[in-house]
This record gives structure tokens, C-alpha cells and sequence, in this order.
């Protein structure tokens, strides 16, 4: 055990360690409600439009290779983050000095490798998270026309996310503003009135007083 502490705190190898503990902390703050899960995530389609013909540059393919249009950011890494550690701690068996310049180099590959092993990982949880943020016939009450709770804040046409509340699971989809001049705080309550069903995203208005 000690060897593995010396060898994760040795020269380069603090990078995974110190990426490691970030995501530990992150966890951590989230499970004991102090941030929400859904701070870093990141909106995927909100610098094109798919009805206007916008083209999916290589950032937004990358962002969906990893599959980050259906997943949460911080998990997708928080899996690499934790493959490439591994693999980092397991370079301790190969003939070179551990956390030298050697070691350094081959972070690189390294962290690559995590990406790709991180994809498979994730891949099967695309259908879980489908599952939650996708719209579906709850007790016959269609979604649209109902009230959401923002569960973030919601500005600049920015993806969001809102809870209706049901007997039982409440629901979890995907909002964003019908007018993008208009901000919703977190926990505001606003209105259902319009789904995109090719991208399963639920447009929403204030509610008038």
C-alpha cells in the first residue's frame, strides 16, 4: 500500500493522483448535496442549431464520441480520470524510472487509451440516462402542459434540466427556454410548452402570476 501512495505522489504520476482527487472531492460534495451533479455539464448542441443545418464541427463529434450527448460530463470523467490513473499506477512495472521523464511521456498515450476505454465503459449507460431524461407517458399525463421544477439555473438558451413531480419516481428531462431573453433561477417552477422530439428537449415559459 505504501508503495502504491509513493509511487502515485513520484514526479509526474501526481497529475492522474491530483485529477483523481478532484474527482473524489467532486463526489463527495455531490452525495452531501453541496453542489449539484450537473454543474460542468456541458450543452452539447448549443453552439448549432440542427434545424438550420449547422454543422457538427470535430469539438461537438469529439464531445459525442464520448458519449457526452447522452451522459453527464463529470461522469463520463470520472471514468477516464480513473482508467488513466490506474494505468498510470500500473507503470510502475515497466523497466523505467518511475515518475521520470519516461514515465511522463507515456501519460500522453496514457490518457488517450483512457478515452477509448472510458467509451465502452460508459456506452452501456447511454441507455439508463435515456431511460431518465426521455419523455414518457406517466400514468396517462403527457409532459407537455405540466409544471417543471428547474433543478439549475437556466439562461442565454442554455440545456437545462427540471423535475416533475408525480406519485412515486418523479421525471427528469431535458429544458431550455422557449424565449432565450428569459432566465429561470434553480428551483423555479415553469411551464411545459412545446418538445422537440428529435433532440427530446422540452421547451418552457414563466409562469404569469
Amino acid at each position: 500500500m505504501s508503495e502504491l501512495l509513493n509511487n502515485a505522489l513520484t514526479g509526474v504520476n501526481i497529475i492522474p493522483t491530483i485529477l483523481l482527487g478532484f474527482v473524489l472531492f467532486y463526489w463527495l460534495t455531490v452525495i452531501i448535496g453541496v453542489i449539484d451533479l450537473d454543474l460542468f455539464d456541458i450543452d452539447i448542441d448549443g453552439d448549432f442549431d440542427v434545424d438550420t443545418g449547422g454543422d457538427i464541427g470535430p469539438f461537438h463529434a469529439f464531445l459525442a464520441f464520448l458519449n457526452l450527448a447522452d451522459l453527464p460530463f463529470m461522469l463520463v470523467f470520472s471514468v477516464i480520470i480513473l482508467v488513466f490513473w490506474i494505468i498510470a499506477m500500473f507503470m510502475f512495472l515497466l523497466p523505467i524510472t518511475p515518475g521520470g521523464l519516461t514515465n511522463g511521456l507515456l501519460l500522453i498515450p496514457a490518457f488517450i487509451v483512457s478515452i477509448l476505454i472510458a467509451k465502452i465503459i460508459t456506452n452501456p449507460l447511454k441507455k439508463v440516462f435515456k431511460k431518465v431524461y426521455e419523455e414518457e407517458e406517466y400514468q396517462g399525463e403527457p409532459i407537455v402542459g405540466q409544471i417543471v421544477i428547474l433543478i439549475c439555473e437556466l439562461k442565454e438558451g442554455r440545456l437545462g434540466q427540471g423535475e416533475i413531480k408525480r406519485e412515486g419516481a418523479s421525471i427528469l428531462i431535458n429544458v431550455r427556454q422557449y424565449d432565450n431573453e428569459e432566465t429561470f433561477e434553480k428551483g423555479e417552477e415553469a411551464y411545459v410548452i412545446k418538445k422537440d422530439d428529435e433532440k427530446n428537449i422540452y421547451y418552457i415559459i414563466k409562469i404569469k402570476e
